[in-house]
C-alpha cells in the first residue's frame, strides 16, 4: 500500500468511538493504540494494540457497528485500509485472512470473559477471577500481577491493593517482591471464587 493511505496520529487522537459506523479498519505501523468499551457505567479496557497489529476490522464484516472505541495512547502511525481494499486482501492472500479470523476470535473470547468479569458486583470478586485466568495463561506458578489490572476490571488502584492485600492476608495467594503472585491452594481458591460469584448473583437480584 502506498504511503497515501499513512496516517499521522497525536496521543490523544480517536480513531473511531462505539456504536459508530465505520467503512475503514486500521494497521499500527508504530505507537499504541487502545480499545476500549462501555459496560454499564464502566469504560473497559479491551487492548492495548502495537505495531503491526490492527482494529476496526469487524465494522466492515457485515456493515457491523463499531463494538469498542480506539484512542491513540502513544503518537502513532497507522495505515487506513477502506472497506474495498479490506475485501481485496481477504480474497487475494489467505494468510492475512488467517491471522485476521485467529486475531478475531482471541478478541472475542476476551470481550466475553471481560463482560462475565463485570458482571460480578465485588472488587474482590473481579480481582480472584482475573487472577485465576493469568495464572491459567501462564500455565501456573509465579505470575506477573498486571500492570493495568485497575483498568481491566475498572476498579480504583487503590481498592486493588487493599483487595491483594487482604487476598495475601487470608493466605489465599502470596506475592514476591517482584510483584508475581501464585495461588496458594487452586481447591480452596476456586471455591471462595465460586461462593462470591453466587453471593453476588442472588444479593443483587
Amino acid at each position: 500500500m502506498s504511503e497515501k493511505g499513512v496516517r499521522q496520529c497525536e496521543a490523544g487522537t480517536v480513531l473511531f468511538r462505539e456504536g459508530e459506523e465505520g467503512n475503514r479498519m486500521y494497521v499500527i505501523k508504530s505507537g499504541k493504540v487502545r480499545l476500549s468499551k462501555k459496560i454499564h457505567d464502566d469504560e473497559v479496557v479491551i487492548e492495548d494494540l502495537g505495531a503491526g497489529e490492527f482494529c476496526g476490522e469487524l465494522a466492515m464484516l457485515g456493515n457491523a457497528k463499531r463494538p469498542a472505541t480506539a484512542v491513540v495512547i502513544e503518537d502513532a502511525s497507522v495505515i487506513q485500509v477502506q472497506t474495498e481494499q479490506f475485501e481485496g486482501m481477504i480474497r487475494g492472500n489467505t494468510d492475512i485472512a488467517l491471522r485476521m479470523l485467529k486475531k478475531l476470535t482471541q478478541r472475542l473470547t476476551e470481550a466475553q470473559y471481560r463482560v462475565t468479569n463485570l458482571m460480578l458486583r465485588t472488587n474482590t470478586a473481579r480481582v480472584l477471577h482475573q487472577l485465576r485466568a493469568e495464572q491459567d495463561r501462564a500455565g501456573g506458578g509465579p505470575t506477573p500481577i498486571p500492570d493495568d489490572l485497575a483498568d481491566a476490571l475498572a476498579v480504583e488502584v487503590g481498592e486493588i491493593k487493599k483487595v491483594l492485600a487482604q487476598l495475601v492476608r487470608d493466605e489465599l495467594i502470596t506475592i514476591d517482591r517482584k510483584g508475581h503472585f501464585q495461588i496458594v491452594d487452586p481447591v480452596s481458591y476456586d471455591r471462595y471464587l465460586k461462593y462470591l460469584e453466587l453471593h453476588d448473583r442472588y444479593s443483587y437480584q
